[in-house]
């Protein structure tokens, strides 16, 4: 059977046509892949530290709360200790992973990802909740009311 006839068989065009491709446009998909990768894990750490936010937020509020109906029966400082730590735990972890996605982000840019904008939507999600985080353990911490 000829290679007419056979569907299957590797056509001499198509094996080189593979190797058409340039070297430097498979780099920087690969670039845009690992940039789009490091965003995806800066929103995964996004949504961890709004968690922890969240739980330490809750845990505080709700003991204040029992604490104010049971005025007899003193509650102990622990439970405002957690939820304080957890937005500490929440606040570091994502100022940790802002740095950490700048590095490879000028990492990458370094090695020829081309610069679309200087801040993401993940950045500013992040920062905004850097802030949003901080205000809400000083209000804590200072018993402002929420």
């Amino acid at each position: 059977m000829s290679q007419e006839n056979n569907p299957q068989a590797p056509r001499e065009n198509e094996s080189t046509e593979a190797a058409k491709v340039p070297s430097d446009l498979i780099v920087k998909s690969a670039l845009v892949r690992t940039q789009l990768a490091a965003e995806n894990t800066l929103m995964a750490w996004i949504r961890t530290a709004v968690s922890l936010y969240t739980f330490g937020f809750s845990i505080t509020k709700f003991f204040d709360y029992l604490a104010r109906q049971q005025e007899a029966s003193r509650l102990s400082g622990g439970p405002r200790r957690l939820g304080i730590a957890l937005i500490c735990v929440g606040i570091v972890a994502l100022l940790f992973a802002v740095v950490e996605h700048v590095k490879v982000s000028r990492k990458l840019q370094e090695l020829g990802l081309p610069i679309t904008s200087r801040l993401s939507l993940p950045i500013g999600s992040a920062a905004a909740l850097l802030v949003i985080g901080i205000v809400v353990l000083v209000s804590i911490v200072l018993n402002w009311p929420l």
